[in-house]
């Protein structure tokens, strides 16, 4: 009873800490791609590069190691369970939240990274770093990348407690699973673009159906209703 009780109470830790790292970590995806995004397309120059040397540096701090403390909590859960949690739900949510996670630590911050030294550069006179509009494009669609796929992600994490779909089904998974992946392809196409390997692969990197904040909210709810529909219906 004592070891179940001590499980019990873990768990409950690392789901809080589950809940607070995820807070942090969307609500600043949310910040950037709502609310910044659209102020710097109206911002003056000044304005915009003081930002950019000060606000999103710190921004991106939270936002990064938010996406960690939620990433780390959540498998955490997973081993103090021992994996019961079995529904298909938790699976898909899971996927999700890891292609997210790896979109904040390979393409949006490191991609970040230059736009943000573009910036200080050119406030001390300089010029702006060749690379600094591809670097900003390869972070931008990747953080709409991440936008999208947050709507089926949270989704999907509250349903594997509240509406399971506990039989798994290989064919609607594996269906489910090719869509996730052909959108996180076209989601990273542009920071593949500086390797060999893009060259001999479909092209990618559209941002068409959701480079608006109306465009990505339809599209985020339209995939989560596709997506749920594969696990519901087949």
């Amino acid at each position: 009873m004592g070891i179940v009780t001590t499980n019990a109470g873990l768990e409950m830790l690392l789901r809080w800490g589950h809940l607070l790292g995820g807070i942090t970590w969307i609500g600043l995806l949310y910040y950037f791609n709502l609310v910044q995004s659209e102020y710097f397309k109206e911002a003056e120059a000044s304005a915009k590069s003081d930002a950019l040397q000060k606000l999103v540096p710190r921004a991106l701090w939270w936002f990064r190691w938010g996406a960690v403390v939620t990433l780390l909590t959540g498998l955490g859960m997973f081993a103090v369970s021992g994996g019961r949690i079995a529904s298909m739900d938790i699976y898909l949510g899971a996927l999700l939240g890891i292609l997210m996670f790896t979109n904040v630590w390979l393409i949006i911050w490191p991609n970040q990274k230059v736009v943000i030294a573009s910036a200080k550069q050119v406030a001390l006179g300089g010029a702006a770093l060749p690379n600094a509009a591809d670097a900003l494009a390869a972070a931008g669609l990747a953080s709409r990348t991440n936008t999208l796929f947050s709507i089926p992600m949270l989704f999907f994490m509250a349903a594997s407690s509240h509406y399971p779909h506990l039989t798994f089904k290989p064919l609607p998974f594996i269906i489910a699973v090719a869509i996730i992946l052909l959108l996180q392809y076209n989601g990273a196409y542009l920071a593949l673009k500086r390797f060999e390997l893009v060259k001999k692969l479909p092209a990618g990197g559209k941002m068409k159906f959701y480079a608006s904040i109306g465009g990505v909210i339809h599209c985020g709810l339209a995939l989560a209703v596709v997506l749920f529909l594969l696990l519901d219906l087949l």
